[in-house]
Protein backbone atom coordinates (compact mmCIF):
# COMPACT_ATOMS: atom_id res chain seq x y z
CA UNK A 1 0.00 0.00 0.00
CA UNK A 2 1.28 3.88 -0.82
CA UNK A 3 1.87 5.84 2.20
CA UNK A 4 1.56 5.65 5.43
CA UNK A 5 -1.59 4.52 7.57
CA UNK A 6 -2.61 6.92 10.02
CA UNK A 7 -4.07 4.72 12.76
CA UNK A 8 -6.12 5.95 15.48
CA UNK A 9 -6.62 5.70 19.58
CA UNK A 10 -9.41 3.76 20.59
CA UNK A 11 -11.02 6.57 21.66
CA UNK A 12 -10.51 8.36 18.31
CA UNK A 13 -12.48 6.00 16.38
CA UNK A 14 -14.93 5.72 18.72
CA UNK A 15 -15.38 9.83 18.11
CA UNK A 16 -14.67 9.68 14.51
CA UNK A 17 -18.28 8.02 13.59
CA UNK A 18 -16.52 4.91 11.87
CA UNK A 19 -15.63 2.87 14.82
CA UNK A 20 -16.36 -0.53 13.42
CA UNK A 21 -15.45 -1.63 9.67
CA UNK A 22 -18.35 -1.84 7.38
CA UNK A 23 -19.82 -4.16 5.20
CA UNK A 24 -17.92 -2.84 1.88
CA UNK A 25 -14.50 -2.92 3.97
CA UNK A 26 -14.71 -6.40 4.51
CA UNK A 27 -15.96 -6.91 1.11
CA UNK A 28 -12.80 -5.31 -0.08
CA UNK A 29 -10.70 -7.13 1.75
CA UNK A 30 -11.84 -10.69 1.28
CA UNK A 31 -11.35 -9.89 -2.27
CA UNK A 32 -7.55 -8.90 -1.95
CA UNK A 33 -6.69 -12.15 0.24
CA UNK A 34 -8.52 -14.03 -1.92
CA UNK A 35 -6.68 -12.74 -5.16
CA UNK A 36 -3.44 -11.61 -3.42
CA UNK A 37 -3.91 -8.64 -6.13
CA UNK A 38 -5.62 -5.09 -5.31
CA UNK A 39 -6.11 -5.06 -9.45
CA UNK A 40 -7.77 -8.35 -9.37
CA UNK A 41 -9.70 -7.76 -6.31
CA UNK A 42 -10.92 -4.25 -7.75
CA UNK A 43 -12.40 -6.17 -10.94
CA UNK A 44 -14.22 -8.54 -9.16
CA UNK A 45 -16.04 -5.76 -7.16
CA UNK A 46 -16.64 -3.53 -10.04
CA UNK A 47 -14.22 -1.41 -8.07
CA UNK A 48 -11.52 1.22 -9.32
CA UNK A 49 -8.04 0.51 -8.33
CA UNK A 50 -7.37 3.73 -6.10
CA UNK A 51 -11.38 3.00 -4.20
CA UNK A 52 -10.15 -0.63 -3.46
CA UNK A 53 -6.98 0.83 -2.07
CA UNK A 54 -8.60 3.43 0.01
CA UNK A 55 -11.32 0.88 1.51
CA UNK A 56 -8.17 -1.44 2.53
CA UNK A 57 -6.59 1.71 4.20
CA UNK A 58 -9.33 2.26 6.01
CA UNK A 59 -9.84 -0.41 7.49
CA UNK A 60 -6.54 -0.42 7.92
CA UNK A 61 -6.79 2.72 10.10
CA UNK A 62 -10.18 1.05 11.92
CA UNK A 63 -8.32 -2.04 12.72
CA UNK A 64 -5.34 -0.06 13.90
CA UNK A 65 -2.82 -2.22 12.08
CA UNK A 66 -1.15 -2.97 8.86
CA UNK A 67 -3.39 -6.51 7.75
CA UNK A 68 -1.05 -6.18 4.05
CA UNK A 69 1.84 -5.85 2.73
CA UNK A 70 2.27 -5.07 -1.28
CA UNK A 71 5.49 -6.71 -2.67
CA UNK A 72 6.97 -8.08 -6.10
CA UNK A 73 4.65 -10.66 -6.42
CA UNK A 74 1.18 -9.28 -4.93
CA UNK A 75 -0.40 -8.63 -1.95
CA UNK A 76 0.23 -10.96 1.14
CA UNK A 77 -1.67 -10.76 4.64
CA UNK A 78 0.28 -10.00 7.93
CA UNK A 79 -0.42 -11.31 10.44
CA UNK A 80 -3.14 -9.51 11.94
CA UNK A 81 -4.48 -9.77 8.42
CA UNK A 82 -4.54 -13.51 8.62
CA UNK A 83 -6.13 -13.29 12.11
CA UNK A 84 -9.06 -11.25 10.46
CA UNK A 85 -9.36 -13.31 7.21
CA UNK A 86 -11.12 -16.08 8.93
CA UNK A 87 -13.68 -13.77 10.34
CA UNK A 88 -13.89 -11.50 7.12
CA UNK A 89 -15.15 -14.37 5.22
CA UNK A 90 -17.42 -15.99 7.42
CA UNK A 91 -19.24 -12.24 7.84
CA UNK A 92 -19.50 -11.89 4.11
CA UNK A 93 -20.79 -15.98 3.47
CA UNK A 94 -23.14 -15.29 6.36
CA UNK A 95 -24.87 -12.74 4.80
CA UNK A 96 -25.08 -14.61 1.12
CA UNK A 97 -26.47 -17.47 3.02
CA UNK A 98 -28.81 -14.98 5.12
CA UNK A 99 -29.81 -12.98 1.68
CA UNK A 100 -30.10 -16.64 -0.55
CA UNK A 101 -32.39 -17.98 2.63
CA UNK A 102 -34.81 -14.99 2.33
CA UNK A 103 -35.28 -15.50 -1.44
CA UNK A 104 -35.51 -19.06 -1.39
CA UNK A 105 -38.63 -18.78 1.39
CA UNK A 106 -39.95 -16.18 -0.76
CA UNK A 107 -40.23 -18.38 -3.58
CA UNK A 108 -37.78 -16.43 -5.54
CA UNK A 109 -35.81 -19.68 -5.46
CA UNK A 110 -32.25 -18.15 -6.45
CA UNK A 111 -28.63 -18.09 -4.58
CA UNK A 112 -25.95 -20.67 -4.01
CA UNK A 113 -24.91 -23.54 -2.88
CA UNK A 114 -21.12 -25.26 -2.14
CA UNK A 115 -20.12 -27.96 -0.97
CA UNK A 116 -17.12 -30.07 -1.11
CA UNK A 117 -16.98 -33.94 -1.55
CA UNK A 118 -14.59 -37.13 -1.65
CA UNK A 119 -13.62 -38.60 -4.79
CA UNK A 120 -15.78 -41.88 -4.19
CA UNK A 121 -18.88 -39.12 -3.91
CA UNK A 122 -18.34 -37.34 -6.72
CA UNK A 123 -18.16 -40.64 -8.90
CA UNK A 124 -20.78 -42.39 -7.31
CA UNK A 125 -24.18 -41.04 -5.56
CA UNK A 126 -23.00 -37.21 -6.59
CA UNK A 127 -24.97 -37.20 -10.44
CA UNK A 128 -28.36 -38.29 -9.02
CA UNK A 129 -28.48 -36.15 -6.00
CA UNK A 130 -27.03 -32.84 -8.49
CA UNK A 131 -29.60 -34.29 -11.27
CA UNK A 132 -32.65 -34.16 -8.85
CA UNK A 133 -31.62 -30.92 -7.03
CA UNK A 134 -31.43 -28.79 -10.12
CA UNK A 135 -35.42 -29.75 -10.73
CA UNK A 136 -35.89 -28.79 -7.48
CA UNK A 137 -33.69 -25.42 -7.58
CA UNK A 138 -33.10 -24.75 -11.24
CA UNK A 139 -32.08 -21.23 -10.18
CA UNK A 140 -29.55 -21.48 -7.92
CA UNK A 141 -25.87 -21.78 -8.63
CA UNK A 142 -23.80 -24.78 -7.28
CA UNK A 143 -19.86 -24.62 -6.36
CA UNK A 144 -18.35 -28.33 -6.19
CA UNK A 145 -14.69 -28.96 -4.52
CA UNK A 146 -13.30 -32.42 -4.19
CA UNK A 147 -11.14 -33.84 -1.63
CA UNK A 148 -10.93 -35.03 1.31
CA UNK A 149 -12.15 -33.51 4.83
CA UNK A 150 -8.93 -32.19 6.11
CA UNK A 151 -8.38 -30.55 2.19
CA UNK A 152 -11.81 -28.80 3.10
CA UNK A 153 -12.36 -28.01 6.80
CA UNK A 154 -11.29 -24.34 7.04
CA UNK A 155 -13.65 -23.93 3.93
CA UNK A 156 -16.60 -25.10 5.85
CA UNK A 157 -15.21 -23.48 9.06
CA UNK A 158 -15.31 -20.13 7.39
CA UNK A 159 -18.30 -20.39 5.65
CA UNK A 160 -17.13 -20.37 2.06
CA UNK A 161 -18.88 -24.50 1.90
CA UNK A 162 -22.42 -25.63 3.79
CA UNK A 163 -21.34 -29.17 4.01
CA UNK A 164 -19.22 -32.13 2.70
CA UNK A 165 -19.80 -35.31 2.24
CA UNK A 166 -16.49 -37.41 2.97
CA UNK A 167 -15.29 -40.14 5.41
CA UNK A 168 -14.22 -38.43 8.90
CA UNK A 169 -12.00 -39.37 12.33
CA UNK A 170 -14.72 -39.68 14.56
CA UNK A 171 -12.60 -39.95 17.41
CA UNK A 172 -11.21 -37.01 16.59
CA UNK A 173 -13.64 -34.77 14.93
CA UNK A 174 -13.58 -30.91 16.35
CA UNK A 175 -16.79 -30.09 17.95
CA UNK A 176 -17.52 -27.38 15.83
CA UNK A 177 -18.75 -29.74 13.15
CA UNK A 178 -21.62 -31.68 12.95
CA UNK A 179 -21.48 -35.32 11.36
CA UNK A 180 -24.26 -37.31 10.13
CA UNK A 181 -23.94 -41.18 9.02
CA UNK A 182 -25.09 -41.83 5.36
CA UNK A 183 -23.60 -45.26 4.17
CA UNK A 184 -20.86 -48.01 4.03
CA UNK A 185 -18.80 -48.74 1.60
CA UNK A 186 -16.48 -51.25 0.75
CA UNK A 187 -12.83 -50.68 -0.40
CA UNK A 188 -10.69 -52.59 -2.54
CA UNK A 189 -6.80 -53.31 -3.95
CA UNK A 190 -6.47 -52.32 -7.49
CA UNK A 191 -4.00 -53.41 -9.86
CA UNK A 192 -3.28 -53.97 -13.53
CA UNK A 193 -4.66 -56.84 -14.55
CA UNK A 194 -1.47 -59.10 -15.45
CA UNK A 195 0.33 -57.34 -12.55
CA UNK A 196 2.90 -60.10 -11.14
CA UNK A 197 0.74 -59.98 -7.55
CA UNK A 198 -2.66 -60.36 -9.45
CA UNK A 199 -3.25 -63.49 -7.63
CA UNK A 200 -2.62 -62.33 -4.47
CA UNK A 201 -5.25 -63.75 -1.91
CA UNK A 202 -4.72 -61.81 1.31
CA UNK A 203 -3.14 -58.91 2.41
CA UNK A 204 0.38 -60.03 3.85
CA UNK A 205 1.34 -61.29 0.10
CA UNK A 206 1.22 -57.46 -1.07
CA UNK A 207 4.31 -56.20 1.26
CA UNK A 208 6.77 -56.29 -1.52
CA UNK A 209 4.03 -53.97 -3.57
CA UNK A 210 4.65 -50.32 -4.39
CA UNK A 211 1.41 -48.39 -3.48
CA UNK A 212 -0.41 -45.15 -4.34
CA UNK A 213 -2.37 -43.80 -2.31
CA UNK A 214 -3.70 -40.28 -1.56
CA UNK A 215 -2.09 -38.43 1.57
CA UNK A 216 -3.41 -39.70 4.95
CA UNK A 217 -4.35 -36.73 6.69
CA UNK A 218 -7.31 -38.12 7.94
CA UNK A 219 -10.58 -40.03 7.76
CA UNK A 220 -10.63 -43.20 5.47
CA UNK A 221 -6.94 -42.96 4.44
CA UNK A 222 -5.49 -42.48 7.55
CA UNK A 223 -6.90 -45.62 9.31
CA UNK A 224 -6.38 -47.45 6.50
CA UNK A 225 -2.45 -46.49 6.78
CA UNK A 226 -2.97 -47.91 9.93
CA UNK A 227 -4.47 -51.09 9.54
CA UNK A 228 -1.28 -51.47 6.47
CA UNK A 229 1.66 -50.55 8.79
CA UNK A 230 0.61 -52.59 11.86
CA UNK A 231 0.39 -55.77 9.59
CA UNK A 232 3.35 -54.38 7.97
CA UNK A 233 2.53 -54.10 4.60
CA UNK A 234 3.19 -50.96 3.83
CA UNK A 235 6.04 -48.54 5.08
CA UNK A 236 7.38 -44.98 3.90
CA UNK A 237 9.51 -45.86 0.86
CA UNK A 238 6.95 -48.19 -0.71
CA UNK A 239 4.13 -45.46 -1.04
CA UNK A 240 3.65 -42.62 -3.50
CA UNK A 241 1.30 -40.05 -2.25
CA UNK A 242 -0.86 -39.02 -4.62
CA UNK A 243 -4.97 -37.12 -4.30
CA UNK A 244 -5.99 -37.43 -7.95
CA UNK A 245 -8.29 -39.91 -8.68
CA UNK A 246 -7.27 -39.46 -12.50
CA UNK A 247 -3.41 -39.55 -11.88
CA UNK A 248 -3.80 -42.71 -9.28
CA UNK A 249 -5.28 -44.92 -12.15
CA UNK A 250 -3.13 -43.83 -14.67
CA UNK A 251 0.28 -44.74 -12.54
CA UNK A 252 -1.46 -47.78 -11.41
CA UNK A 253 -2.66 -48.93 -15.37
CA UNK A 254 0.89 -48.20 -16.30
CA UNK A 255 3.19 -49.52 -14.13
CA UNK A 256 3.42 -52.18 -11.45
CA UNK A 257 1.84 -49.54 -8.98
CA UNK A 258 -1.18 -50.64 -6.81
CA UNK A 259 -4.16 -48.54 -4.87
CA UNK A 260 -7.05 -48.63 -3.06
CA UNK A 261 -10.61 -47.25 -4.09
CA UNK A 262 -14.14 -48.37 -3.42
CA UNK A 263 -15.48 -51.24 -4.65
CA UNK A 264 -17.28 -50.77 -7.95
CA UNK A 265 -15.38 -47.52 -9.08
CA UNK A 266 -12.75 -49.10 -11.58
CA UNK A 267 -15.36 -50.81 -13.18
CA UNK A 268 -18.07 -48.28 -13.10
CA UNK A 269 -15.30 -45.64 -15.01
CA UNK A 270 -14.76 -47.96 -17.69
CA UNK A 271 -10.90 -48.48 -16.58
CA UNK A 272 -9.94 -51.20 -19.25
CA UNK A 273 -7.17 -53.16 -17.97
CA UNK A 274 -7.67 -52.52 -14.10
CA UNK A 275 -8.70 -55.42 -11.95
CA UNK A 276 -9.93 -55.53 -7.92
CA UNK A 277 -8.63 -57.96 -6.10
CA UNK A 278 -10.72 -60.36 -3.96
CA UNK A 279 -9.06 -61.16 -0.62
CA UNK A 280 -9.40 -63.46 2.21
CA UNK A 281 -8.91 -60.49 5.03
CA UNK A 282 -11.06 -57.80 3.44
CA UNK A 283 -9.75 -54.27 3.24
CA UNK A 284 -11.62 -52.31 6.36
CA UNK A 285 -14.95 -50.53 4.92
CA UNK A 286 -15.43 -46.93 5.07
CA UNK A 287 -18.10 -44.91 6.30
CA UNK A 288 -19.25 -41.52 4.93
CA UNK A 289 -20.66 -38.73 6.82
CA UNK A 290 -22.66 -35.54 5.88
CA UNK A 291 -20.47 -32.98 7.83
CA UNK A 292 -21.43 -29.12 8.30
CA UNK A 293 -21.00 -26.31 11.31
CA UNK A 294 -22.31 -27.28 14.49
CA UNK A 295 -24.17 -23.46 15.04
CA UNK A 296 -24.53 -22.06 11.13
CA UNK A 297 -28.20 -22.80 9.99
CA UNK A 298 -28.46 -24.34 6.23
CA UNK A 299 -30.07 -22.47 3.81
CA UNK A 300 -33.65 -23.87 2.33
CA UNK A 301 -31.75 -25.20 -0.77
CA UNK A 302 -28.43 -26.40 0.81
CA UNK A 303 -31.13 -28.11 3.25
CA UNK A 304 -32.55 -29.43 0.38
CA UNK A 305 -29.50 -30.08 -1.09
CA UNK A 306 -28.16 -32.30 2.09
CA UNK A 307 -32.16 -34.66 2.16
CA UNK A 308 -31.67 -35.42 -1.52
CA UNK A 309 -27.68 -37.14 -0.54
CA UNK A 310 -29.54 -38.61 2.59
CA UNK A 311 -32.21 -40.29 -0.13
CA UNK A 312 -29.69 -41.21 -2.95
CA UNK A 313 -27.54 -43.15 0.23
CA UNK A 314 -30.32 -45.10 1.21
CA UNK A 315 -31.31 -45.76 -2.25
CA UNK A 316 -27.98 -46.94 -3.31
Amino acid sequence: MQGPVRYMTREQRMDSGRAEPRLHHIRAFVAVATHGSIRSAARELGMSQPAMTRSIRELEALMNTALLVRGASGVTLTDSGRALERHARMIVSELRRARDSVDQVSGRGRGHVAIGVSATVARTILPAVVARFQKDYPQVSMHLQEGQLSALVERLRSGELDFTISTVDTDTIDHDLRIQPLFDKPFVVVMRHDHPLAGATNPEMLCHARWVLPTPRSGYYAGLYRWLDEKHIINAQSRLECDSFTTSLNLIAQSDMIGVFAQGMVAHHGMAGLVELSLETPLPSARFHLVRHQERPLTPAAERLAQLFEYESRAG
